[in-house]
């Protein structure tokens, strides 16, 4: 009696984890993640259902049976986790090696050895996982979670490998009815279900942890431009200035400012004045990459943080945004009138703060309004930079303030 209690352990333990996940997706469906790693508990619990109810785990249905679904457990985790850390998963290579073992487990069945077919289906679950252990590697972070999954990544493909052998040296040749009755199997379900409970706990904590910071994130963006505000803004920043004092990396600094906005909203109203700072925020977004940083730091004015990039090639950046927006059309605006923008630029110095560094960026902003607006101006350089015609409409050549 209790050996079955023992045996069913693990499919119970894995099947709670299953709705668990299940669970907290539906709370958060954009995390499909979480959704993959419910997959692979319910399939793992499946696979375990099979091994110790069947009653002839030997036969070549229930071999089939349980190593699909052992299989999908383990490619469904790696493929969760990937997922959650954004790195692709070889899906199909995944497949081949499930598929390969399979060959290999069903030929062993026609023989007398059944430890071949212990070794084929153990060696295909820890390859697949050293194969994702490593790719998910290249895009976790550094933080004690990420390092806590990698480890139990590791330690299970390790396990796959190693533990046919020590079945073998320990409890000599078997069929898996004789596997199931031996003190061996009774060590490896008890370590199995406290893998089980770690790796569930972990990846419960780091759903718990994204919610956490997603709720974060949204606090700390405009809610018209999707842009950081000021303050969580000017903190990353400041993070991004440090980091580039260590690496000896060149950042450039764009100040951006809608011209004429206090006209925009008199003329046409506040709705279109927001309409207006959407889609300046859109194409702030829309033109940066993912190591740069952009905020909204003031009512028609916003900041970017371009990494790694020298003042030349920032310029060409601002004037795309520039350019790109004298073209847009507003809705609600005139006919024949087209927003302009103003920029001001500037190159960090090493030995300089934020404050310093955005002062003289924002000095450049307001030479370049000064000089006729809907053009950009370098501080580094101090000179004006005139990109192209002024086009905007007659009402906004009255409005000029």
């Amino acid at each position: 009696m209790s050996e079955n209690i023992l045996a069913l352990a693990n499919p119970m333990l894995n099947m709670v984890f299953g709705i668990a996940f299940l669970i907290l997706w539906r709370r958060e469906p954009c995390a499909s993640w979480i959704a993959i790693i419910s997959v692979s508990y319910f399939a793992s619990a499946a696979g375990f259902f099979i091994f110790h109810l069947t009653p002839d785990p030997n036969g070549i249905p229930a071999v089939v049976a349980m190593h699909l679904f052992y299989s999908l457990g383990t490619i469904a985790m790696v493929w969760g986790i990937g997922t959650r850390y954004g790195q692709p998963i070889p899906h199909r290579l995944y497949a081949f090696i499930a598929g390969l073992g399979l060959v290999m487990m069903v030929g062993a069945s026609f023989g007398a050895d059944y430890n071949a077919r212990l070794y084929a289906a153990n060696a295909s679950y820890g390859l697949i996982l050293a194969l994702g252990t490593q790719a998910i590697a290249r895009k976790a972070g550094s933080e004690l979670l990420d390092k806590a999954i990698l480890f139990l990544l590791a330690m299970g493909a390790f396990q796959f490998f190693v533990r046919p052998l020590v079945a073998i040296m320990v409890q000599g040749e078997m069929t898996a009815v004789e596997y199931r009755e031996t003190p061996f199997y009774a060590v490896m379900v008890v370590w199995l279900a406290l893998a089980a409970v770690l790796m569930a706990l972990i990846l419960l904590g780091a759903a718990l942890t994204d919610q956490t910071k997603a709720v974060r994130d949204d606090a700390e963006r405009d809610t018209l431009t999707g842009l950081k505000v000021r303050g969580p803004f000017e903190t990353q920043a400041i993070a991004m200035l440090q980091r580039a004092r260590e690496e000896d990396v060149p950042i450039s600094v764009i100040v951006a400012d809608i011209d004429h906005f206090k006209r925009v909203n008199d003329i046409w109203g506040h709705q279109v004045g927001d309409s207006a700072i959407a889609g300046f925020g859109d194409l702030l977004r829309s033109a940066i990459r993912s190591t740069d940083i952009a905020g909204r730091v003031g009512g028609e004015e916003f900041c970017l943080f371009v990494w790694d990039c020298p003042a030349g090639p920032t310029r060409k950046l601002a004037e795309r945004i520039r350019t790109r927006f004298e073209h847009m059309q507003i809705e609600g605006i005139s006919d024949g009138v087209r927003l302009t923008a103003s920029f001001g630029i500037a190159q960090w110095e090493p030995d300089e703060g934020y404050g310093r560094l955005f002062a003289r960026a924002d000095a450049a902003l307001y030479r370049a309004k000064q000089a006729g607006r809907n053009r950009i101006v370098s501080q580094d350089e101090g000179m004006l930079l005139a990109m192209g015609p002024h086009r905007q409409g007659p009402d906004m050549r009255r409005a000029r303030v």
